[in-house]
């Protein structure tokens, strides 16, 4: 049996229709797992976007798994408060400027730990 051009040239068509689907399956599989990872993930994890509010939570640090530290700003004013699976508690009011002292801080302590001199591996690349 032999194949026409007719025949031929539709199925060349029909690949490139099939080839189509399945760029459009896969872009429709991207879009879904952009839209998860942006919107769904930080909402089961608990992460919630800082608002234009008056409340703002500078700073967090787990304990334990039930048991939190928040640093939270309220206008001008910084506090301590802790948190566990039945309350809440106001510990101490921070400075504003020990706040940025400890942000600053932070921001060398990161910038210094990225430093290849720290890192044991490339050190021993260098020698």
């Amino acid at each position: 049996m032999t194949t026409t051009p007719v025949d031929q040239l539709v199925s060349i068509n029909s690949q490139i229709v099939e080839y189509l689907e399945v760029l459009l399956a896969l872009g429709g599989v991207l879009a879904l797992a952009y839209v998860l990872l942006r919107m769904g993930l930080p909402r089961m994890m608990g992460v919630r976007t800082q608002g234009r509010g008056p409340i703002q939570i500078v700073s967090r640090h787990a304990l334990t798994p039930k048991h939190t530290l928040y640093l939270v700003k309220v206008g001008s004013q910084v506090s301590l408060v802790a948190s566990w699976e039945s309350g809440v508690t106001f510990l101490t009011a921070i400075s504003a400027e020990n706040v940025d002292d400890m942000a600053e801080a932070q921001r060398a302590t990161a910038t210094s730990l990225t430093d290849a001199s720290l890192l044991p591996w490339r050190r021993n690349r260098e020698k």
